[in-house]
């Protein structure tokens, strides 16, 4: 028994080995190849290169010539990209930090279709959070199914105007409609300001009458924007785009833009909204209002970020800041107007630096200052001594500005 227990003994590490090493072997070799094809295949060299960075090494080629005699006015860039001015929001040559700036906002609720009756002073008018080019249709379309007949309707202006009508309740008048269709204040918006006219049945009007600067008759416009509100709210929008309307009232009435490397906002409204609309947005999304002057174009303000001013988890748990103080200044509006650059020492204002001012150290804040006339006004934001920003704070917080304009 033992001769036999000895050589099972010895037999059986000197098999394994012989039936091992083989498998090490073709293992190896085999990881070898495996990582030699790695680079065969997918490597810088390989077949199956990355090829995401390709882009930067591409060139310019030539621009295509046509021989002598033919018209060219069809050949042209299929994508043409603008070139970057100084007129462009955030564009800073100058600036040695210069960041590239985010994108233009959009409105601020393009998820969901918004139509609101807006009014400021005696005006009112139909806010749509929908492009101009999508409610001239469904605006077309209204006036087909209330059997409102048209009389004259200028796309590039924006102006359907109905043709003379009489109201059941009242025959003692015609009425007609004019609807305007403008670009609102924010980007893919729409709105939409209607005016009534009324004569004497007497009179018998014509087409070429004038139309007044005012509704006759506030009731009846109200009832049209009542009505044409309460349809567009209701309906959904498959009336389609009118690729015509898309250049109705020009441009968004609110613009960014930069003039001397500063960025600033350029709004095109009359007097009175220009300042109702600035006056909500300065007590808006961060903003708070310490006070302003109307007259002098002044609005004294503080911000903070609504993300920055939330509390913590752990004071949320004590229940500690939740309700904080609202923001005080030392210094009144008086006092600031007192102490603030004018004239042409505000154009050329140096870059802000509060901790060498002598006069009203530590003044909290900004100002909004408003410049222009009417439908051409020109809002900057500055320090409380009047000096510039960073082009970089600036910009953020004129869009914000933008953002709550109504």
């Amino acid at each position: 028994m033992s001769p036999i227990n000895a050589m099972t003994i010895t037999t059986k590490p000197f098999l394994s080995i012989n039936i091992k090493r083989p498998l090490w072997t073709l293992l190896v070799a085999t990881l070898g190849v495996s990582l030699s094809g790695c680079g065969m295949f997918f490597g810088d060299e390989g077949v199956f290169r990355n090829r995401e960075g390709d882009y930067l090494k591409a060139d310019n080629i030539p621009p295509l010539v046509l021989p002598a005699g033919t018209k060219s006015e069809t050949m042209g860039e299929l994508y043409p990209i603008p070139p970057i001015t100084a007129t462009d929001f955030g564009f800073d040559p100058s600036a040695d930090d210069y960041e590239v700036p985010r994108p233009m906002p959009l409105s601020a609720n393009l998820e969901q279709e918004n139509v609101k009756i807006q009014r400021v002073g005696n005006e009112s008018w139909i806010l749509l959070n929908a492009a101009p080019g999508e409610v001239w249709p469904r605006i077309r379309n209204f006036l087909n199914v209330n059997a409102l007949a048209v009389s004259k309707a200028d796309i590039g202006k924006g102006i359907i105007e109905t043709s003379w009508l009489q109201f059941k309740t009242d025959l003692s008048t015609y009425d007609r409609y004019r609807l305007q269709i403008d670009q609102g204040v924010q980007p893919e918006t729409t709105e939409i300001h209607i005016t009534h006219m009324s004569v004497p049945v007497a009179e018998k009007p014509t087409p070429t009458m004038g139309w007044p600067r005012r509704s006759v008759n506030p009731e009846r416009e109200k009832w049209m924007l009542d009505e044409l509100a309460a349809t567009l709210a209701s309906e959904t929008a498959e009336g389609g785009t009118s690729l015509l309307a898309q250049a109705i009232g020009g441009s968004v009435k609110a613009n960014l833009g930069v003039l001397g490397n500063e960025p600033l906002m350029t709004i095109k409204l009359d007097r009175q909204r220009a300042f109702a609309t600035l006056t909500y947005a300065a007590k808006r999304d961060g903003f708070t209002t310490f006070a302003q002057d109307i007259d002098a174009g002044l609005y004294y303000v503080h911000y903070i970020n609504p993300e920055d001013a939330k509390p913590g988890w752990l004071k949320r748990l004590f229940r500690i800041g939740l309700e904080p103080k609202a923001p005080t200044t030392p210094y009144s509006l008086e006092q600031i107007k007192t102490n603030m650059l004018t004239g042409d020492a505000f154009e050329k204002a140096p870059r802000s630096d509060r901790d060498e001012e002598k006069a009203l150290p530590d003044a909290p804040g900004y100002l909004i200052v408003v410049t222009g006339s009417n439908n051409n006004f020109v809002v900057r934001i500055r320090d409380p001594y009047g000096k510039r920003l960073s082009p970089h704070e600036a910009r953020e917080l004129l869009t914000v500005l933008r953002r709550n304009l109504i």
